[in-house]
């Protein structure tokens, strides 16, 4: 498989079948072969992306920093809410109906029980999520949506649009639309390796 027709960032180029990154400058001209040279002695092998594997490494780092940015983006949104990025995620969860219990809410999420455990004393102290025993099994515990939370629900589903929205400003509808098919089929990629 071989790389993508378009750099990682507007200052990398790919350089006889490698990404150099952060060449001022770089666009995205090809290269006659004494500038191919040039750049190639320039960049210093610590630059490159020589192989899948880097390529792949480098996709993650942008994945993980682009999830980064957007819950800060959250953040800052639903700060006039008294909710954080990552507790709107947990209550969007419980609302869409995609997790009933912490345990399920871990695994979707990928949190660790004691981060989920104050994540959720915290929703509860803001009255937008309650938890409730499962009269069969005592040791159960489920997960509701509040009145309140379910009041406030599209205020804070409005606020994160904003972030998701200033995230993706200047990509044409298509482009937003094939690149939620190919984190769809990453999703499910990942999915079929822990099955």
């Amino acid at each position: 498989m071989g790389f993508p027709a378009h750099p990682a960032a507007s200052s990398d180029v790919i350089v006889s079948g490698r990404w150099v990154k952060d060449r001022p400058n770089a666009g995205t001209q090809a290269c006659d072969s004494s500038k191919h040279r040039e750049a190639t002695s320039r960049a210093g092998p610590s630059s490159l992306a020589d192989t899948p594997a880097e390529y792949h490494l480098l996709l993650g780092q942008l994945i993980s920093r682009a999830r980064s940015s957007l819950l800060a983006g959250f953040d800052t949104q639903l700060e006039p809410f008294g909710i954080t990025g990552a507790q709107f995620a947990v209550l969007k969860t419980v609302a869409d109906g995609l997790a009933d219990s912490a345990a399920e809410l871990c695994r979707t999420m990928h949190y660790d029980t004691g981060s989920m455990t104050r994540m959720l004393d915290r929703l509860e102290e803001r009255n937008v999520l309650r938890r409730v025993r499962c009269t069969e099994d005592r040791r159960i515990v489920y997960l509701r949506v509040t009145d309140v939370g379910n009041a406030l629900l599209p205020e804070l589903r409005a606020a994160a649009a904003k972030a998701i929205s200033r995230h993706l400003a200047g990509f044409a509808p298509e482009e937003a639309c094939s690149f939620k098919r190919l984190l769809e089929r990453m999703i499910q990629n990942g999915a079929s390796t822990r099955q």
